[in-house]
């Protein structure tokens, strides 16, 4: 029988827990509590689980130890396609309308995230590759993200059970995935690669962000993860997803986690039974009710969710930030670089437009001010606007050459691009103008990954962990929107633990 702890330790540890992770553990939770401590114990080298909450309430233990105990306290039970409406709802509803938007620039971005171990952003890869006859010429973002490094791992792996298939037609594994000597089942490498798993804690660390590639997203699943946390977590962590879409991008939940205090925000959508949430302005509202012609889904072969030829909604555009002929007359702001303070705050909590309104109006007077150049050059990519953004940054660094900072973040829309190759010149260039600057390094071994230089992103990435040495594990990276130091360090060594399992 699994000794008890004390009352009065679960309740002192219950807040820990919830300050830290976001996990909340009322009194009614606590047998849960204990089960998972008690599974954490030998992770932490303990024999009982009262030794694991004394050691954490005692010694204030890394954030990296914050994470294992959350993989123990949050059930990994999932499976290919699950909660069928939602899935119906991609088929059949928003892929075929962000794939109908999205064709012109053929890139479409994604984040799974609370993904556990990867049959969520397996199933997503499935349904574009089954959607998209012409993928290979997309460039596709399918971000995965979990506070849980075993579940990573075993995503990384991709070796499933016959559990993981039980709502799934049994030509998904014949197509997909091959069958092992052990009767479980390996997905194949096209699958893998359109993937990127990622360690991610979606209380602590900060989101959207280029860094860790959570902005600009067009659809976004947060599916049995908020369920986890305490309202007030909850409501910050749903305002931070938020941020992290584009306007008019899709967010969906489970349905035990719906409500309306949660999501205000959000406009809900109801799609073949499903409830999803739409971050939508009002204009873009206003001409999707009055929109005449909706979309309709293209015919397949063989459908995964069992429904066909459903009409589906009209996709609005996305709306972008005014141009300089749009613009309204705008107050003064004081100095540009008052002016650079007060629009990096409106930024900063999530008012875009206004954001780029004001920008615009700053850079009609002061046209070569590389700092508002560069932040405009944010503002448009965070919209998904790359190609402005790409201008403004190229405006940017012509006004100071010698600025690292404005040659990284052109690399990092470059690599938005698909371009790569310029993107790695920029970086090498970003690098010459501060050989200190870490965030040139570790994009630099994104990149050899991407191009399967396995031994060159090692280099890159170790080069990233020595500069960032010198880094209290509190203190920010230079242009990292928020990162610690220390968490950009658990971060690389994850990427390299993954990459030595793989």
């Amino acid at each position: 029988m699994m000794p008890t702890i004390s009352p009065d330790l679960l309740a002192r540890f219950s807040m820990v827990v919830s300050e830290r992770t976001g996990l909340a553990f009322p009194r009614e939770r606590w047998k849960d509590l204990e089960r998972g401590l008690a599974s954490a114990a030998g992770d932490f080298g303990f024999r009982s689980p009262e030794d694991v909450v004394e050691w954490f309430l005692s010694a204030d233990p890394p954030p990296k130890a914050h994470e294992i105990l959350a993989g123990h306290l949050t059930v990994g039970e999932t499976c290919f396609f699950r909660d069928a409406k939602s899935f119906l709802a991609l088929e059949h509803h928003i892929f075929p309308a962000l794939i109908a938007s999205r064709r012109p620039e053929k890139r479409l971005r994604i984040w799974s995230a609370g993904c556990c171990t990867g049959e969520e952003p397996y199933s997503l890869a499935i349904l574009l590759q089954s959607l998209l006859p012409d993928i290979r010429e997309w460039r596709i973002t399918l971000l995965a993200t979990d506070i849980n490094h075993r579940f990573l791992r075993k995503a990384t792996e991709g070796i499933y059970s016959e559990w993981s298939f039980r709502n799934t037609p049994a030509w998904v594994r014949q197509r997909f995935f091959a069958r092992r000597e052990d009767g479980r089942y390996q997905i194949g490498d096209s699958l893998r690669s359109m993937v990127t798993f990622a360690p991610m804690n979606l209380v602590d660390d900060s989101y959207p962000s280029f860094v860790t590639n959570t902005n600009a997203m067009d659809l976004i699943l947060c599916r049995n993860v908020l369920m986890y946390f305490s309202p007030a977590h909850a409501k910050n962590v749903v305002r931070k997803l938020f941020r992290s879409l584009v306007s008019s991008g899709w967010l969906l939940v489970s349905p035990s986690e719906m409500s309306r205090e949660l999501f205000p925000d959000f406009e809900p959508v109801e799609l073949s039974g499903a409830l999803c949430y739409r971050k939508i302005a009002k204009e873009a509202e206003t001409a999707l009710r009055e929109s005449p012609d909706p979309l309709t889904v293209p015919p397949l072969d063989r459908r995964i969710t069992g429904e066909s030829d459903v009409p589906t909604i009209p996709f609005p555009k996305e709306e972008l930030p005014p141009k300089d002929s749009d613009r309204q007359p705008q107050e003064e702001q004081g100095t540009p670089e008052e002016a650079y303070d007060h629009i990096l705050r409106l930024y900063e909590r999530g008012d875009s437009g206004e954001a780029m309104k004001r920008v615009r109006a700053v850079l009609s007077t002061q046209p070569d001010h590389a700092a508002l150049l560069a932040l405009s050059a944010r503002i448009l990519a965070g919209s998904g606007n790359l190609n402005e953004a790409e201008e403004q940054c190229r405006k940017a660094i012509a006004s100071d050459k010698l600025n690292a900072a404005h040659r990284y973040f052109h690399a990092v829309i470059l690599c938005e691009q698909g371009r790569d190759d310029d993107a790695i010149i920029a970086l090498q260039a970003a690098l010459y103008a501060d050989p200190k600057f870490p965030l040139p390094s570790f994009l630099l071994g994104h990149l050899a990954d991407r191009k399967g230089k396995r031994q060159e992103a090692e280099k890159h990435y170790r080069r990233a962990l020595h500069l960032l040495a010198p880094y209290r594990y509190d203190e920010l990276v230079p242009e990292s929107e928020g990162m610690s130091a220390g968490r950009l360090r658990e971060v690389i060594v994850s990427i390299l633990e993954q990459r030595r399992a793989s």
